[in-house]
């Protein structure tokens, strides 16, 4: 998965749930239970800013096992992945430690120059 350019540091690192952003190419690579998905930095953004708006409760549906899931577009038309309202929450939170933590090496970067 990492090229010999590819510097990756750590978003965040949790049981299951890892975020980590190339230096280099600026990549971010996300983790999450069963599902491994890569954005560009400005896809992963949006991404971040749209599920920080999503009212699980209004959002989501009931599948045929009674329960509540978001369904998540991933900006490709065929594959989209649920949460329930436990892993939403926690993939909420996560995204937003990793988008805080991004904005902060950025700004380090820039100090730095």
């Amino acid at each position: 998965m990492t090229t010999p350019s590819c510097k990756p540091i750590l978003l965040i690192d949790q049981a299951d749930f890892c975020i980590a952003q190339c230096q280099h190419c600026q990549r971010v690579g996300l983790t999450f239970n069963n599902l491994l998905l890569g954005f560009k930095q400005d896809e992963f953004i949006a991404l971040c800013k749209t599920i920080e708006q999503v009212n699980f409760e209004q959002s989501s549906s009931l599948m045929s096992n009674g329960q509540p899931y978001l369904i998540v577009n991933t900006g490709h038309p065929d594959i989209q992945f649920s949460l329930s309202q436990l892993d939403f929450d926690r993939f909420r939170v996560g995204l937003m430690q990793a988008l805080r933590r991004m904005n902060l090496h950025q700004l380090l970067k820039i100090q730095s120059n």
